[in-house]
């Protein structure tokens, strides 16, 4: 599970990360971004159910797309 400023700065840029989340995470549909948008955790677990990758290692990578504060 996100810990809540990752999901808050991925809910403020979420159009900003979108592309970079395409590219990285290609097995992702239209309608799982959308979901995600506005559930950051569930966007972690259809990412891992798509992929096999595990929760945690799928919230790492996602933390490497977020701009630094």
């Amino acid at each position: 599970m996100l810990d809540e400023q990752t999901k808050q700065q991925l809910t403020a840029k979420f159009d900003e990360l979108k592309p970079q989340l395409q590219q990285h995470f290609s097995d992702l549909t239209e309608d799982d971004l959308q979901a995600g948008r506005d559930d950051p955790d569930q966007l972690v677990k259809t990412i891992s159910d798509k992929s096999g990758v595990p929760s945690m290692a799928i919230e790492q990578q996602i933390k490497t797309l977020l701009p630094s504060s």
